[in-house]
């Protein structure tokens, strides 16, 4: 008489040790998977800052080394605040106009956006780079956004507002000591008063012309000086930035007082240092 074999299942306690075996592998490697993923963004977001600012430079040797001005009738020596929004539809909605000049009123780049609100500060200055400054030598728009960015993403409607990632950031309210800045008392690091946007400046190689979100005093892990600290920015350990030679790489958290121009924040706790700055880590 034949005997009939049969097969012999899992135990109950055994798929219970194989399940948790698997969770357990899952949350080691999940956020290995993560980071790599960051990783990887944060390195095609600095090719992309690499290509704009060779983009810059190109066009600085068509202008008598003169950098683009933007919507501005004259070089552009502060940072331009990228959320700014003159229209009333786009991801930074409701619309606020600052420096209402009138400069270009009307004028269309043909992009595909709504004619110019006269606007310089924030979306229309991002618009003229974009469109008609630099983009003859990118011929690319799309390298104008960080694929960390989750705010902007490159869709038809944000170029042809000019909703991109990147921050116009060659100086701000640390960077000069005349009287008419309101923050001369807190300055620290080079005066660039005469220093306007330029192949001709000093210190190109550590001067930032481009940061992106996560650049402001107040943003990020480090916001605040660690007072207010929360997520916005697009990596986890700093923001990218192009500088005025042309190259890129990321800026880390906590060195917000050391860059030139310094971004830190609140004022108070400038170090109000007169070195000019030759580079963080």
């Amino acid at each position: 008489m034949k005997r009939s074999v049969r097969s012999r299942g899992f135990t109950l306690i055994e798929l219970l040790v194989v399940i948790a075996i698997i969770a357990i592998l899952a949350a080691i490697l999940f956020p290995v998977f993560a980071q790599a993923r960051e990783s990887a963004r944060t390195i095609s977001c600095l090719s992309n800052m690499k290509q704009i600012g060779l983009g810059v430079r190109m066009y600085a040797q068509d202008y008598d080394e003169e950098f683009p001005m933007g919507t501005y009738p004259g070089p552009r020596n502060w940072e331009v605040n990228p959320d700014e929004n003159p229209y009333p539809t786009g991801p930074d909605a409701p619309n606020q106009c600052l420096d209402n000049f009138g400069l270009g009123k009307g004028f269309n780049p043909g992009d595909g956006g709504p004619p110019y609100a006269g606007c310089s500060y924030g979306y229309e200055f991002y618009r003229t780079l974009m469109t008609v400054q630099v983009n003859p030598y990118t011929k690319n728009k799309t390298i104008w956004y960080c694929p960390s960015d989750s705010h902007h993403r490159p869709s038809a409607d944000n170029i042809a507002l000019g909703a991109q990632s990147y921050h116009w950031f060659p100086a701000w309210i640390y960077s000069f000591r005349a009287s008419w800045n309101p923050f001369a008392a807190n300055a620290t690091g080079a005066d660039l008063s005469n220093e306007n946007p330029s192949e001709k400046i000093s210190n190109v190689s550590t001067r930032i012309l481009f940061g992106e979100p996560g650049m402001f005093g107040w943003d990020g892990p480090d916001g605040c000086d660690g007072a207010c600290v929360n997520a916005n920015g697009n990596h986890q350990r700093g923001y990218n930035c192009i500088f005025f030679d042309g190259h890129a790489k990321l800026v880390h958290y906590h060195t917000k007082w050391k860059t030139n121009p310094a971004s830190g924040w609140p004022p108070n706790e400038s170090p109000m240092d007169p070195i000019s700055y030759t580079g963080v880590d």
